[in-house]
């Protein structure tokens, strides 16, 4: 009962992160869950993969409340969407399936110096420099493909590196939280079908609630309050100078890299 209930109360800061960010919470969420599950009747071999299921199986939830928050303010670019989600599906999915079979230590060290790469660049620079012409459409929609195997893998959605990217090509922090939301609903959809159903049948039916990779009980305490408080960081957001949501995403970033250098 007090892990569920834990799980309630991080309910509530990973809607505010959607909500303000972008992203899902899944940072918080992911090592969360690898301290909480094995409490919860869970064995040692299925907890990782297992937390990053039901990780995105939250995301899913949490970051339709804050897009649509976004999109009623009208913040949605909706040509970055187009162009960005079928790789980062296509991505997504790929990642996800790897995260049920590869073990990711190499793969998530690397992103984490990336992350912390992207974080010095947001806060020591201000303003981003402006790319020459138009976006490169391959680059970009390789990226994607990036994006989408690497959040799938972890878990932790597609918002941490949707907005930095966006960032780059000098949309608009407000903008860029904001696709990165409805990328990240439909991304996270597509990783929790796949770690749903590409998942082992070790132990269906032995622990009640589990499918696949996504665990239920903790899937609905964090949702129960993730999805009212994305909309109430949604509202934050808005509020706050841009300078503040820049250097409080760094800090997310760094705080991601941490985590993945640490699992």
């Amino acid at each position: 009962m007090i892990s569920l209930l834990i799980c309630v109360l991080a309910g509530v800061f990973a809607g505010l992160l959607s909500g303000m960010l972008g992203i899902g919470g899944g940072v918080l969420i992911v090592p969360l869950l690898i301290y909480l599950l094995p409490s919860l009747g869970l064995p040692a071999s299925i907890v990782v993969p297992t937390a990053i299921g039901t990780s995105l199986a939250t995301i899913m939830v949490t970051t339709l409340s804050g897009a649509r928050a976004h999109a009623k303010r009208g913040y949605v670019e909706w040509p970055w969407v187009k162009l960005l989600l079928p790789t980062l599906l296509l991505g997504g999915f790929f990642g996800a399936y790897l995260g049920t079979r590869l073990p990711a230590e190499v793969l998530q060290r690397i992103f984490a110096v990336i992350l912390t790469l992207l974080a010095v660049r947001m806060i020591w620079k201000h303003t981003p420099h402006k790319p020459k012409g138009e976006p490169i459409l391959w680059l970009v929609r390789v990226w994607g493909s990036v994006i989408g195997v690497v959040s799938a893998l972890v878990g932790i959605g597609g918002g941490a590196l949707v907005v930095p990217l966006l960032h780059f090509y000098q949309v608009a922090m407000r903008n860029a939280v904001a696709v990165a939301a409805v990328t990240s609903v439909v991304l996270s959809a597509v990783g929790t079908a796949t770690y749903m159903f590409a998942a082992p049948a070790l132990e269906q039916g032995r622990i009640p609630g589990l499918i696949g990779y996504v665990y239920l009980p903790a899937w609905l305490a964090i949702v129960a309050t993730s999805a009212i408080f994305a909309r109430v960081g949604a509202a934050i957001a808005h509020r706050l100078p841009v300078r503040y949501l820049q250097r409080g995403f760094a800090i997310l970033l760094i705080s991601i890299a941490v985590h993945l250098f640490m699992t």
